[in-house]
């Protein structure tokens, strides 16, 4: 017989999508499965939804007082039973063949994570009209470390690491922190090239965030990380560089894209600068590419970092003037 497989599917106020959802899992060409959907509380008409799948006997419903997304995805892994594992977000979901590739790309490469490709579009809920976005391979590292939700993932793999979810309930980077930290353990990958998952963004998905918690997010990430190297005896303060070089790009391109207008973005970028200055003074390591900035020494992607954020305020200062 296969393995089994368990689907995790976190549930929060998703009324509108997660009928879709759960349907393309159930309908999924792989059989044997275990459907976990866990009701982080909900306040609207989910978990009503959630509970009309339960006539299928692989499904099973948890109703939970709110905790937030990464506590929800950890109570999922945690009660799992299949030899491995994916997790879907509930206002996405998967073409008929998502488990069944992953698991072939899994067994073929001997792997302990398959990873697929996403296709993103863009849903506005008043109209329903859905525009395309932009279609990811996993051919390169960020979608590899970044997301979780096309991903397949070997159970005692994840659970003799000792990473889980824990970024706490009011911050973005989850999946960032959980598949840096196990890409630190040495996993086997296996690659399926083909786009199998649809990502629904819209107004109110998680992707919309305040900059308060992605930064905060961001150094929680990168403290576990450092923890995590710690732990392992890793010397790998060139990589946690480059790692937070990419965070605060990301922290960068959010206020571009969800700062307000020019004033509050140039606050914003400010705000933001003086914080990266002493986050960056907290944790100077000596890397193989160095400079000194008063008296302390610190790794080259800072000044990567000091110059993207001067580079913003003055763009915003110009843009002001005008």
């Amino acid at each position: 017989m296969n393995d089994l497989i368990s689907v995790i599917v976190p549930v929060f106020n998703s009324d509108r999508y997660v009928r879709q959802t759960l349907d393309s899992i159930v309908g999924q060409t792989y059989g044997h499965l275990e459907i976990l959907v866990v009701d982080d509380g909900s306040t609207d008409g989910s978990a009503a939804i959630c509970d009309e799948f339960l006539s299928d006997p692989r499904v099973k419903v948890f109703h939970r007082q709110n905790v937030g997304l990464s506590l929800t995805r950890q109570f999922g892994i945690d009660s799992c039973t299949g030899s491995y594992f994916v997790t879907v977000d509930a206002d996405d979901y998967v073409l008929p063949d998502y488990v069944e590739k992953l698991y072939a790309a899994l067994k073929k490469n001997e792997a302990d994570i398959a990873v697929c490709g996403v296709k993103c579009f863009w849903e506005n809920p008043e109209s329903g009209v859905s525009v395309p976005g932009r279609t990811f391979m996993p051919s390169a590292d960020d979608l590899i470390l970044t997301d979780s939700w096309n991903k397949l993932y070997r159970t005692e793999f994840v659970r003799d690491s000792g990473v889980k979810f824990c970024l706490g309930k009011i911050y973005n980077g989850t999946d960032l922190q959980f598949n840096h930290r196990l890409f630190l353990h040495s996993p086997v990958y296996g690659i399926c090239s083909e786009a199998l998952l649809m990502h629904r963004n819209h107004p109110g998905s998680r992707i919309q965030r305040k900059d308060k918690p992605m930064q905060e997010g961001f150094e929680i990430i990168y403290e576990s990380l450092e923890r995590e190297c710690s732990s392992l005896g890793l010397d790998r303060a060139e990589w946690l560089s480059k790692v937070y070089y990419s965070l605060m790009g990301i922290a960068v391109w959010d206020i571009c894209r969800l700062g307000g207008g020019v004033k509050k973005r140039h606050a914003k970028f400010r705000k933001l600068a003086r914080r990266n200055k002493a986050f960056v003074r907290k944790h100077a390591v000596a890397a193989c590419d160095t400079f000194t900035v008063s008296d302390v020494t610190l790794p080259s992607f800072v000044l990567g970092s000091a110059l993207l954020l001067d580079f913003a305020c003055y763009y915003c200062k110009r843009k002001k003037k005008r």
